[in-house]
């Protein structure tokens, strides 16, 4: 036999061999589930894949990136009064895998100041870079901090509020702070401005009942003023309120020697008025003699109208009645004089 044809036959035998090694599979066996050179292919992909990115992770990067700066630290006795910048614009030299673990958690940049001015790279290499990466360079590379005198004040606290109560439900009383003030320390040129500490806008829709709730207090200085609480708690008195009505006649204020008196029309008003139902506010507001219909003479001289003037309620104080109205809430006018005894419309 040639040579050729013992080649032949050779091949013949180990692909023989190599079907006798794999199962017997039928078309339908064979469409229903992957193939093994498909299988292989895949694996290949994927270790050629896991070779290359581990390999490329052993080269060296520049990159740059947008870091964190934190003030850690003031010169004793000093604050800030005007904020550091807020990030520095660093490139970074090293090998990949290090890079990556800088870019899953990106250090903070944290300033120790013991004086005015800070070098960034000296803080960045003590906020802790993982071994091997370089700072190629950095921007801004020194911080000039704006310092000012440290000082302490007690401020009130401002409840900022957009409380709505369901009909016929009202607050009682201005909501209650526990505490209501908080002392704040800073720079002395940004406390000296100031007159209180507000809160976090606190939003209640369709109250009914009495609550107490904590708020927050607000950060309105980013961070350069530091209050010695973070919070204080509200409370909200809610009552029921009801609409009453009582008759009453017209008084007039400021009369001049002059003037006999003057006559209205008509010459009582209704006042309408809500009080609590609790206590006995809706009583004296039906029977106080301090609850009055009033019309100031002053307006009368002021009138350019067809003469009709304002009728205003007056109530002593001490007297929690809401929504007071006269109706009607003008009314004409007759002047009495006394030089002739006559009645004036008007003037």
């Amino acid at each position: 036999m040639s040579r050729s044809g013992s080649t032949r036959w050779g091949r013949i035998a180990v692909r023989d061999r190599l079907r006798s090694l794999l199962p017997d599979t039928d078309p339908e066996l064979e469409d229903s589930q992957p193939s093994r050179r498909g299988l292989a292919m895949v694996l290949s992909v994927v270790v050629a894949a896991v070779m290359w990115f581990s390999f490329s992770m052993r080269e060296t990067y520049t990159p740059t990136m947008q870091l964190p700066i934190e003030v850690a630290r003031t010169p004793a006795g000093q604050a800030l009064r005007e904020p550091a910048p807020s990030t520095a614009t660093v490139t970074l030299a090293g090998e990949g895998w290090d890079l990556l673990t800088l870019t899953r958690r990106p250090p903070t940049i944290r300033l120790f100041a013991d004086g005015p001015t800070i070098d960034v790279a000296t803080a960045l290499q003590e906020s802790g870079l993982p071994s091997g990466i370089r700072v190629q360079s950095i921007q801004p590379q020194t911080i000039e901090l704006a310092l000012d005198t440290q000082t302490r004040r007690r401020l009130p606290i401002r409840l900022r509020q957009d409380i709505q109560t369901m009909a016929p439900f009202d607050l009682l009383r201005p909501p209650q702070l526990l505490p209501d003030t908080v002392e704040v320390t800073g720079a002395q040129a940004l406390l000296g401005v100031l007159d209180d500490w507000p809160t976090e806008l606190m939003v209640v829709d369709n109250l009914e009942d009495s609550m107490t709730e904590t708020v927050a207090l607000a950060d309105t200085f980013n961070g350069l003023l530091s209050p010695a609480v973070q919070s204080t708690r509200v409370l909200i008195e809610i009552g029921e309120f009801t609409e009453g009505e009582r008759s009453l006649p017209i008084e007039v204020e400021n009369l001049p020697p002059d003037v006999a008196g003057v006559r209205f029309d008509p010459e009582r008003v209704n006042v309408v008025f809500r009080a609590p139902l609790a206590g006995d506010t809706y009583t004296r507001a039906l029977e106080s003699r301090d609850v009055r219909a009033v019309v100031d003479y002053f307006d009368i001289r002021r009138d350019t109208t067809d003469g009709e003037v304002p009728v205003s309620i007056k109530r002593p104080e001490g007297l929690d009645i809401r929504d007071v109205r006269a109706q009607p809430e003008r009314v004409g006018y007759f002047i009495q004089r006394r030089s002739t005894d006559a009645v004036g419309s008007g003037s």
